[in-house]
């Protein structure tokens, strides 16, 4: 999210404020013919041995559908297909995690509608001194990649080992607890420091602890409800994209006014407040997670 802010500023001052707008078209352009012209089809039934998966066929009738139709009594039918991800939603621990995860995400597009406004009218930023700003939350995001890449399995086998060799989802929730002081130290400084008109590095170095926080804990969200409900992976990543984007569509609309009615300060700490809020909803999956999974029910899907 934060490197196309960056891009984008720098293309506004050498081009045109137009050329971002026309390279995102272009690249989607370009993935489309990417799509069609190598994409493969990605139906596999692991519910029925290799020998009766559905013929793959002339490849120019599937890019047009003809022989999914053709196989059509193998797979869901359009109402079994919709279900899926209501049936998915039911469950405690997908409900619970997606609301966690609204709650906290929202606040990272909160931070990129506000800072922009603030940077130009304190610190007199112009295009070029907004987009080195974005340097900040996308080098936080690299080391979060980087260290996350380690850290979650590193803590996983640690729980499996002293778990007696017993591997739970809820060993993907550990690495919140190391997460949530980094992004609300982060949401506090990046407060603090515009209502106080303390330096911007102040605002960089809040705004990247927030990010490195916030994609350690998206990591550890996705990993916990893939690994509880392994055979619907589409329809559990498909919610958390939904938290992910309804969350930061709803703060653009009023964030912005938020800030100017009661400040930056009053703003970012109730954002942070509203994280640490949400967090023993993490706690209750943490230990009761098994029981809720349990309570749930298996999905029972037609295919997986």
């Amino acid at each position: 999210m934060s490197k196309r802010p960056l891009l984008a500023s720098f293309m506004a001052i050498s081009l045109s404020w137009r050329w971002p707008f026309w390279l995102y078209a272009i690249l989607t352009g370009l993935a489309l013919l990417g799509v069609i012209f190598f994409g493969q089809e990605t139906f596999y039934n692991r519910q029925i041995p290799p020998s009766e998966q559905p013929a793959r066929g002339s490849r120019s009738l599937r890019l047009i559908g003809v022989e999914q139709w053709r196989s059509r009594s193998q797979r869901n039918s359009f109402v079994e297909a919709v279900s899926r991800s209501f049936t998915v939603l039911e469950k405690p621990v997908i409900l619970l995690t997606n609301l966690y995860y609204v709650c906290i995400f929202a606040w990272l597009v909160a931070i990129n509608a506000t800072l922009p406004i603030f940077l130009t009218s304190l610190y007199g930023f112009g295009p070029k001194q907004i987009g080195f700003m974005y340097f900040a939350p996308v080098v936080a995001a690299i080391i979060a990649y980087i260290l996350g890449h380690w850290l979650h399995d590193a803590l996983a086998r640690f729980y499996v080992r002293r778990n007696y060799g017993v591997f739970h989802p809820e060993s993907r929730l550990i690495i919140v607890w190391l997460a949530m002081p980094f992004m609300l130290s982060g949401l506090v400084i990046v407060g603090f420091a515009l209502q106080r008109h303390y330096h911007y590095m102040l605002v960089a170095l809040g705004w990247g602890l927030y990010t490195f926080g916030m994609i350690i804990n998206s990591a550890s969200v996705n990993m916990y409800v893939l690994n509880s409900y392994p055979e619907a992976s589409g329809e559990v990543g498909m919610w958390i994209n939904f938290s992910r984007t309804a969350g930061g569509f709803i703060i653009s609309y009023f964030q912005v006014e938020w800030v100017s009615r009661v400040g930056a300060e009053a703003t970012f700490g109730t954002q942070a407040a509203i994280c640490a809020f949400v967090f023993p909803i993490i706690i209750l999956l943490q230990f009761r997670g098994k029981e809720l999974r349990a309570w749930g029910g298996e999905l029972n899907f037609k295919t997986n």
